[in-house]
């Protein structure tokens, strides 16, 4: 056993093992690289990255290659989840040395953590003559790996921004790098000639789901449906794979991360609830039953520990093996009718496992259910709820399989995401368990906020995603629960985050001063997988300015739009969270205050996704319930910026205030 026996990584403890001398990310890590007079290798991944065990398994548990890296290197080992603070750095270097990102990303740095080359997956002959290489130039030609190390270090310092303005066409031009992406045969966004791989675009639809510009809706709805009907969708079991690694979305790479998820129920819910999809519903539904069902900490519908992150890429029996479905599997679950008709209808074929180009057994990819591969007949909407019945006992007999291992880790960020998404769907369904669900789960997201400060996990302080995600999760807490105190928790943490996160530009930084094992503290302009932690904040302060009036909410979303005007300007489709900041700052306030509780929920329903939904008996001292808290006759009142509409006093009416062309 390694120093990694003993972490609460998950992905550490899997390679506890490794006849690498892994010790975990520390100062006293590269203090001893100096006593030894070697370079450091740091090494990140997560526990549920498919490549990772690949290169582990190849590599890392080999001892003749185990022994170069332990002669060479003091070799840290990093959960990326953990440590995203590190991981940025990192994955800058990678994408800056090769053109591309990804993991298992291994850097190899000076005694200052400054990185001389840095590349993602290598098979072990190339990992293997890489490491001696490297080894060997450090003993031999120190000067020239230095000179290399103070170059990109450079490259990779904290930008300062120039402040400046958005300009009044972002929007038009995001839907111009769109349209330049769009894969008309195979709706999506690719990014290359192949247009593969194919990434969920989670912030560009939710903020095209909650707006009004009509072909951005269009192109949501067609990736909506195109990625619900495609291998991708785990159909069976609810919820979202990674990625699909064709241009069909056919072939998905199995992991399953919590950020996607909770990102895809909230698009699909308002999706669903504004056009009238009940497809689009179903598939929201069946995705948060998957969260409360499978990734619980405390057990099947308990969310008093908060959700694990992710299911692994792998599992026991071959990657993809869990979630494949034979045509002869399905005729023993279903029988000899049903059976074969829905193997048809999931474009399903017999198939045998096969051993791909890097020596691995790849997933039966006519095994895995793809709709879309074969049409759904002239009523598709009938097709995919007839299946719906079916999934419970397809459910069950999976169980029955050996599953992909779950990656524990509870965190702050991704549990305010799914807040937001549970939250989203409590207040367009109803359905008891969402509430209690959402409930819960913000009860849990504040235990985070400790006397010291927030808090990433129980050992570990906060960054910047943390404190956006839980205050935006909190304030969508707010609007399906009704509970002002969710608002002033939303506050406080906001509050610390520019107290120790603020940058003189306006933007934030990832990380908190005074971090000596840091090359830089970092920023995030861009949106990832998941929201930009800076951009995420912005559209926290602008719904808590709506909510609040507070100026000083509004002077933390117009500092962060100033820092990154050049950057959002020259890339919108990678902003996407910061344009929906800066949309619903220039819109204004959309406010329902509702008198009495027989319209509450009609209220709540609002179509737009982004309504703030204020009952009148709310003690606080907001300006939307100037004059209203003395009304008693049952009304919505509902308040585009300066200009309101006459009371709504019937679900009807609240429908038609609430729409988005109601205002």
């Amino acid at each position: 056993m390694n120093a990694l026996a003993a972490c609460s990584s998950p992905y550490l403890r899997q390679h506890a093992e490794n006849p690498v001398a892994w010790v975990p990310w520390s100062s006293e890590a590269f203090a001893e690289a100096r006593r030894r007079e070697v370079p450091v290798l740091v090494s990140i991944g997560y526990a549920t990255c498919h490549w990772c065990h690949v290169m582990a398994h190849e590599s890392f548990e080999d001892p003749a290659t185990a022994a170069l890296m332990n002669n060479a290197f003091v070799c840290i080992k990093v959960d990326r989840e953990e440590h995203p603070e590190v991981d940025a750095i990192y994955m800058d270097a990678v994408q800056a040395l090769t053109g591309h990102g990804g993991w298992p990303l291994n850097a190899f740095c000076d005694h200052q953590g400054r990185p001389f080359h840095a590349m993602t997956y290598a098979p072990r002959a190339g990992w293997q003559r890489l490491v001696e290489h490297l080894g060997r130039l450090w003993r031999d030609d120190r000067p020239r790996i230095l000179n290399a190390a103070a170059e990109i270090a450079r490259h990779l310092e904290d930008p300062v921004a120039e402040p400046g303005n958005l300009p009044s066409d972002l929007l038009e031009r995001l839907a111009d790098q769109v349209a330049r992406a769009w894969d008309d045969e195979h709706p999506g966004l690719g990014w290359n000639p192949a247009k593969a791989p194919k990434f969920p675009p989670s912030q560009l639809l939710n903020l095209a789901v909650t707006g009004d510009q009509p072909d951005l809706a269009a192109h949501a709805v067609l990736i909506l449906e195109a990625m619900q009907d495609g291998g991708i969708h785990d159909r069976v079991g609810g919820g979202f794979h990674r990625y699909s690694v064709d241009r069909a979305w056919r072939i998905p790479h199995f992991e399953k991360m919590l950020y996607d998820n909770a990102q895809l129920i909230a698009a699909y819910a308002v999706a669903g609830a504004r056009w009238g999809r009940a497809d689009f519903t179903r598939t929201a539904i069946n995705a948060g039953d998957y969260l409360l069902r499978d990734l619980a900490i405390a057990g099947p519908g308990d969310l008093t520990a908060g959700l694990a992150s992710a299911e692994d890429a792998d599992d026991p029996d071959g990657e993809g093996s869990f979630y494949a479905w034979s045509p002869e599997a399905l005729a023993v679950a279903l029988g000899p009718v049903i059976g074969p008709r829905l193997a048809a209808e999931w474009d399903l074929a017999p198939g045998e496992p096969e051993i791909g180009p890097n020596g691995h057994a790849d997933p039966v990819t006519s095994h895995i259910p793809h709709p879309r591969g074969v049409g759904l007949g002239a009523d598709p909407q009938a097709r995919r709820a007839s299946w719906e019945s079916y999934l419970p006992l397809l459910r069950a007999l999976r169980a029955g399989r050996p599953r992909p291992i779950r990656d524990d880790k509870v965190l702050t960020d991704q549990n305010g995401l799914a807040l937001e998404a549970l939250a989203t769907l409590a207040r367009l369904t109803g359905e008891e368990r969402f509430i209690t669900a959402t409930r819960t789960l913000a009860a849990f997201v504040q235990t985070r906020h400790t006397p010291e400060g927030l808090l990433r996990l129980p050992h570990r302080p906060a960054v910047l995603t943390d404190y956006a995600a839980a205050a935006h999760g909190l304030i969508a807490a707010f609007n399906a629960l009704g509970d002002p105190t969710l608002v002033d928790a939303a506050e406080r943490i906001i509050s610390e985050a520019t107290e120790r996160l603020a940058a003189p530009d306006g933007g934030y930084f990832i990380a908190p001063a005074g971090r000596e094992d840091l090359i830089r503290r970092g920023r995030e302009a861009h949106d990832n997988a998941w929201p930009s932690g800076q951009n995420h904040l912005a559209l926290a302060a602008v719904r808590l300015h709506h909510l609040t009036g507070e100026a000083r909410w509004a002077a933390v979303a117009e500092g962060i739009f100033a820092a990154t005007a050049a950057t959002a300007s020259q890339a919108p489709s990678a902003c996407a969270t910061l344009l929906t900041a800066w949309r619903d700052a220039r819109r204004g306030a959309r406010i329902a205050v509702v008198v009495g509780s027989d319209l509450l929920a009609a209220a709540r329903r609002s179509l737009d996704g982004q309504t703030l939904v204020v009952p009148n008996t709310i003690d606080r001292p907001w300006p939307c319930l100037t004059g209203r808290r003395e009304l008693t006759d049952s009304q919505v009142l509902v308040c585009h910026g300066t200009t309101c509409r006459l009371p709504a006093r019937t679900p009807a009416m609240v429908a038609t205030a609430l729409s988005p062309d109601g205002v």
